[in-house]
């Protein structure tokens, strides 16, 4: 193959080399007055860029001493990243590594917790942060080495502040609660010290201090005894509705068991969710004629929230029973319970009609919700934001105000103690304690009312 050509004239003019360096230099282009660098360092690549600074065509000297400059304290600046490990040469911009960060979060997804791995709902929601990020900038990526620590400190109070309906690339609301300004920080350090890591920056961005609200203040809506019986009352009717098909008669009465399970195992609705026929068994260490009525649910590590397994003693043969006949699984004879042959121990408890293989969707415990909040919010919830989560919450706020001991109420749960009297210990209980002793001291002060006042002589005080 013949050679091209070999070019009229040469492209660089006017070199001049930065502190006698042959990786750096200045020069302009054979017909630009403007001039240039080019900066070259071992293992990085290179970079050619503009100086800014306007010189002659024709006349060297023009110009020349604030590009040596200019070039010169890029140079340095270069060498010192370089010394301390960092990217000598950064053409980065600051939404270019967010891709590279997350496939990274994307290899350390597990099935369920585990140390040093994450959910994948953990990992949409870190994606999301990062978007709220683009939002702050308004899609403008900036190069990292111009990075603006001040803007990036003063996330806490934009984020409070701003509201806008325009996807780009989502729209924004402030939060509700600081806490959510607290997980989107933590996002956001992890971000920052992945490329602190990768050498694109010196350190981690520091942000405004968030006072995160205090559990009491956080603490979720529940129900009390009498709501509660409403509710499966209004519940139970709407499950039996002659005007149902099948398929919706089928979901209603799984979800109204479920209610049931939920408020006296104090399962999670997402570890009910995950329950295999294999997790129930019988309870043997308590009485004969006990057993009809209490059982073991054995929570595996992958079916909790948590990611830690544990044994529950719960009173819901019946409701698993009732789950069992909707969902058309003959009953074992002479087996142990759950009375489930063989083939069927290790599908879903909570199933789709006619496919008891498949897991009930996400879809249908949606829109059974939704038809239960409007039966039952006006009627009995009044302002609660009463949610599957709060059957659980119930059940436990039901068995502290029966006096169940924390200890032993903290390991059937799994939720730990502080948990369970910052979250779970509610202002019925406390403000029924505060009125029995408020009335015993006003008794007790009335009583003493009622006595005759009579002076004590000076004397007798001091002898006392």
């Amino acid at each position: 193959m013949p050679k091209g050509r070999p070019s009229a004239a040469k492209w660089v003019k006017h070199k001049v080399n930065i502190l006698n360096q042959r990786n750096c230099y200045i020069y302009k282009r054979p017909r630009s007055s403007m001039w240039q660098y080019y900066l070259q360092m071992n293992g990085e690549g290179q970079i050619r860029k503009s100086t800014g600074v306007q010189g002659d065509i024709d006349d060297i000297n023009v110009g020349q001493s604030e590009a040596v400059d200019f070039v010169t304290n890029i140079y340095l600046e270069s060498r010192g990243k370089q010394i301390v490990g960092m990217k000598a040469i950064s053409t980065k911009k600051l939404f270019d590594l967010m891709d590279d960060f997350l496939n990274e979060e994307k290899n350390r997804i597990a099935p369920y917790n585990v140390a040093g791995k994450i959910t994948a709902e953990t990992y949409r929601i870190k994606s999301h942060h990062l978007k709220l990020l683009q939002k702050m900038y308004k899609g403008v990526n900036i190069p990292l080495d111009k990075l603006d620590y001040q803007k990036l400190y003063e996330y806490p109070m934009w984020r409070n502040r701003t509201s806008c309906q325009k996807k780009n690339p989502i729209e924004i609301t402030p939060p509700k609660t600081q806490q959510t300004i607290s997980a989107e920080l933590t996002t956001f350090r992890m971000y920052f010290a992945y490329l602190v890591r990768c050498g694109y920056l010196p350190k981690v961005p520091e942000f405004a201090r968030v006072v995160r609200e205090r559990k009491t203040d956080n603490r979720r809506d529940y129900l009390t005894i009498k709501q509660y019986q409403q509710t499966l009352n209004a519940v139970r009717a709407w499950s039996q509705s002659v005007t149902a098909t099948k398929h919706q008669s089928y979901n209603r009465q799984v979800l109204y068991n479920s209610i049931l399970i939920m408020t006296n195992s104090l399962l999670r609705v997402g570890t009910l969710r995950n329950l295999v026929w294999r997790d129930l068994d019988i309870a043997e260490n308590i009485p004969k004629d006990e057993q009809d009525r209490h059982h073991i649910i054995r929570v595996r590590k992958e079916a909790c929230k948590v990611g830690s397994s544990r044994i529950v003693l719960s009173p819901t043969v019946t409701y698993f029973n009732r789950i069992r006949e909707l969902a058309g699984i003959p009953k074992q004879p002479k087996s142990r319970f759950p009375h489930i042959p063989e083939q069927y121990l290790d599908l879903p408890i909570l199933s789709k009609k006619d496919k008891i293989e498949e897991r009930m969707g996400d879809g249908t415990f949606f829109h059974c919700w939704k038809e239960i909040k409007e039966k039952c919010k006006a009627r009995f919830w009044g302002q609660k934001n009463i949610t599957w989560y709060s059957f659980r919450h119930s059940g436990i706020s039901f068995a502290i105000n029966r006096g169940v001991p924390l200890l032993q109420l903290s390991k059937l749960a799994g939720t730990g103690l502080p948990q369970l009297e910052l979250v779970y210990y509610h202002h019925e209980q406390e403000s029924k304690q505060t009125w029995e002793l408020l009335n015993q001291n006003r008794n007790f002060f009335d009583r003493l009312k009622d006595e005759p006042e009579t002076l004590v002589p000076y004397e007798e005080l001091l002898m006392a």
